[in-house]
């Protein structure tokens, strides 16, 4: 119970955190500073194991999925293959009570009830469901858009002048900062945070 009690402190002082955090951080952009992404994960190899990717994020993560009561994944195209990325996260997840996963891509599960601690995959470009969406306000939450990229991907002008990142500049300013760092010619991938609660994963597909 004590453990229990601890925990749940512990995740309201993560959240609370992460509020100043953003509070600071949009202060900043408005006094006219850029803000720019902060790396998570440093570029590594993809190798063999398929569900290296949502082991490290497991890892990497823990705290803020501990704090967030909703995650939401945000997938390039809803390719299946990014979804079980997420499923691979949720199996190695530190926590005592695992979150609930629920599937946006299929209509029929957008109505599973879910109360806290919810992980929900939908495609980067859709909107979430009302019944989602509701819930954002009040809670704390953390985003993982999950995106290809193309090493030699050059940042477009219009990216270059942003202060705050729309989510089709944040992959070409990432990979910019990131490409020196990519030694060997075999796939890599790599995770940025923007904010508080955003986090970038970036994927090299095959050619």
């Amino acid at each position: 119970m004590c453990y229990i009690l601890t925990m749940k402190i512990i995740g309201a002082v993560l959240a609370v955190a992460f509020l100043i955090i953003a509070g600071v951080l949009i202060s900043l952009v408005r006094s006219g500073g850029a803000l720019k992404p902060a790396g998570v994960i440093k570029p590594a190899e993809i190798g063999s194991d398929p569900g290296l990717i949502g082991k490290q994020i497991a890892v990497r993560l823990y705290p803020d999925f501990h704090a967030a009561q909703l995650v939401i994944w945000r997938l390039q195209g809803g390719e299946e293959v990014l979804a079980e990325i997420a499923r691979t996260a949720l199996v190695n997840s530190r926590a005592l009570a695992k979150p609930t996963l629920v599937d946006l891509r299929n209509d029929k599960e957008v109505q599973e009830n879910c109360i806290e601690h919810c992980w929900y995959v939908i495609e980067i470009d859709r909107e979430l469901p009302k019944s989602v969406s509701s819930k954002i306000k009040d809670t704390p939450i953390a985003e993982i858009f999950i995106q290809y990229f193309d090493r030699n991907e050059k940042v477009p002008e219009a990216c270059e002048n942003e202060k705050i990142l729309t989510t089709t500049c944040m992959r070409p300013v990432s990979v910019r900062e990131v490409r020196r760092k990519i030694k060997t010619p075999a796939l890599h991938f790599f995770m940025q945070r923007y904010f508080s609660s955003q986090f970038f994963l970036f994927i090299e597909k095959t050619p």
